[in-house]
């Protein structure tokens, strides 16, 4: 045992030389110590079989160390931790050598990450996942640190290392898992990775739940981008749960709150805009299958195109399929990956958490008529208003004017769900308002002409839109008092027309029943122009400012 005496005395000397920072032979020191304690250890390991892997483990544990104080390139690190790594994997269940392992992986690959060699860092990353599966199915605390090694005690007498090391290194490893792959641009492995090492940091309670409740958020708008929606929602609603739970017991310490507040309300504030993307985004995929269902079904192209469209039409021809099919309701609109949810809806939840009744408020579903558009419109209302009261024109211009043009596109797709012509106009009215509110505000600065010239777009659109809702309007009270009362008698209808006849031919001929007909006619055809012209806008959407701006189509 001189050998192990010898190893831990050196070993007590490196650690003594790095704490001290200001000795200016400090580095000299500590490079020939750290040689000199690797001699010892090849010795170690040669003339004692029986603790050959124990000095693999302590020779694992210098190089780390050394990478971490030594004054080297990245390149000559990454050989270094290669060549360890190399040498403890055929060991690496071994009880000495199954932590240092991971950690000596775990910097090997931030190196390589920072070198962009990140096909080898994935490639490294992907091959330890069975050994992850293998530890958790080994004791928990059967492994030691290489740290604790470095004495003469025998093995049966060191300390185990505490699991929750172990499971924080493995959770750090899955997390650089799923940054390679959002590298990658690998959007199915990204979202899998990245929801794993969340989940475990939730059971571990790693970090501060601020923290991870903004991590989460930032995880859900991705989901929204992705059309996974269901998935979006359950983990907003997680960070909503975390956040709103550690905001109420901070309330409990004033001091500690005082502290927190303005971060509390910025977590919020990016929340709220996370909440508002993903409404936003229900009713765009709502609206599109919709229309997508219409002008894709063979019969829509045979009917009569006198016949003025109604959302009881839409809802004949395109809401009543079976509820969409239980493929749809799971998977809305995966237009992204072509995919959606690839992977089964569970996979992706935090069983430690309880969200039913937060989840059960939250809409998610396509819409498929006016209540359950008027209850999404008042979700995502609310929580606009929210970030929308946080800023001002003056200081926040950029925030106000997203948020506003946020406001304007919610009244239209709440309008394009709506049956009632009185209900549409009051609502495009409320549109109409927002951006007449706003374009006031942009009269007086010149940064955002281009900004401008887009919410008069709108505007234009939106006057459009009501004076077509004012002609049908006029049309319906028009229909009903020139519409002939079939009880009338017939004598007296036909003295009428008698009564016509020192009138022109045309005159003659446009008697009551055939000046309805005509009018009938003449609704019909403006109403199918104005939609066409406004579909045609819609679907066609070319620049970014145009997202907000989509026109509303097949309202009545």
């Amino acid at each position: 045992m001189e050998v192990l005496s010898r190893i831990s005395t050196t070993f007590e000397n490196i650690k003594n030389t790095i704490k001290n920072r200001n000795s200016s032979e400090r580095l000299m020191t500590l490079k020939k110590d750290i040689q000199i304690l690797n001699t010892e250890l090849v010795t170690f390991g040669k003339e004692n079989h029986d603790q050959y892997v124990r000095s693999l483990a302590m020779e694992g544990y210098i190089t780390l160390l050394s990478v971490k104080t030594m004054p080297i390139s990245l390149s000559d690190k990454r050989n270094v931790l290669q060549d360890a790594f190399e040498k403890l994997r055929q060991f690496e269940l071994r009880e000495e050598c199954l932590f240092i392992l991971l950690r000596i992986q775990n910097l090997l690959c931030y190196y390589l990450i920072q070198l962009d060699q990140v096909n080898m860092a994935k490639n490294i990353l992907e091959s330890m996942e069975d050994l992850y599966e293998k530890i958790s199915k080994s004791p928990s605390d059967n492994f030691y640190d290489a740290e604790d090694l470095f004495t003469t005690e025998p093995l049966s007498k060191i300390k185990r290392v505490n699991p929750e090391k172990i499971d924080k290194v493995i959770t750090n490893n899955v997390q650089m898992q799923a940054f390679l792959y959002n590298k990658l641009n690998m959007p199915e492995k990204y979202t899998l990775y990245n929801h794993t090492a969340l989940r475990r940091q939730l059971e571990m309670k790693e970090g501060t739940p601020q923290d991870w409740a903004m991590r989460t958020a930032r995880l859900g708008n991705y989901f929204t981008y992705l059309n996974q929606l269901g998935n979006a929602r359950h983990h907003l609603s997680a960070a909503y749960h975390v956040l709103r739970t550690c905001h109420d017991n901070c309330k409990l310490m004033p001091e500690e709150f005082v502290l927190q507040k303005a971060d509390f309300e910025m977590h919020f504030l990016e929340l709220s805009h996370h909440w508002v993307k993903y409404g936003l985004t229900l009713f765009k995929l709502s609206k599109k299958k919709v229309l997508n269902r219409y002008f894709s079904n063979p019969t829509t192209t045979k009917a009569n195109l006198w016949k003025t469209v109604t959302m009881n039409d839409l809802d004949e021809n395109v809401v009543n399929v079976e509820k969409y099919d239980d493929d749809n309701v799971k998977d809305v609109g995966a237009e992204k990956n072509g995919k959606g949810d690839c992977v089964a809806e569970k996979i992706f939840t935090f069983p430690t958490l309880d969200l039913n009744a937060l989840e059960s408020r939250v809409p998610s579903e396509i819409i498929c008529d006016i209540e359950a558009a008027r209850r999404l419109f008042a979700f995502t209302h609310k929580w606009l208003m929210r970030a929308k009261h946080y800023y001002d024109f003056e200081h926040h211009a950029a925030q106000y004017i997203s948020c506003s043009l946020q406001l304007a596109e919610l009244y239209e797709h709440l309008a394009f769900f709506e049956k009632n012509i009185d209900n549409q106009y009051n609502i495009q009215k409320r549109r109409a308002d927002v951006l007449e509110a706003l374009n006031s505000l942009l009269k007086n600065c010149d940064s955002v002409m281009s900004v401008q010239i887009d919410v008069i777009k709108e505007l234009s659109q939106v006057q459009l839109e009501l004076m077509a809702l004012n002609l049908q309007k006029l049309w319906r009270e028009e229909s009903q008092t020139n519409i002939i009362n079939l009880d009338a008698d017939a004598d007296s209808i036909i003295n009428s027309l008698d009564s016509e006849s020192n009138k022109t031919l045309t005159e003659k001929t446009l008697n009551t029943t055939s000046k309805n007909m005509f009018l009938r006619k003449m609704q019909a055809a403006t109403l199918l122009n104005g939609k066409l012209f406004r579909l045609s806008g819609q679907l066609e959407t070319k620049t970014p400012s145009q997202l907000s701006f989509g026109t509303d189509v097949f309202k009545n």
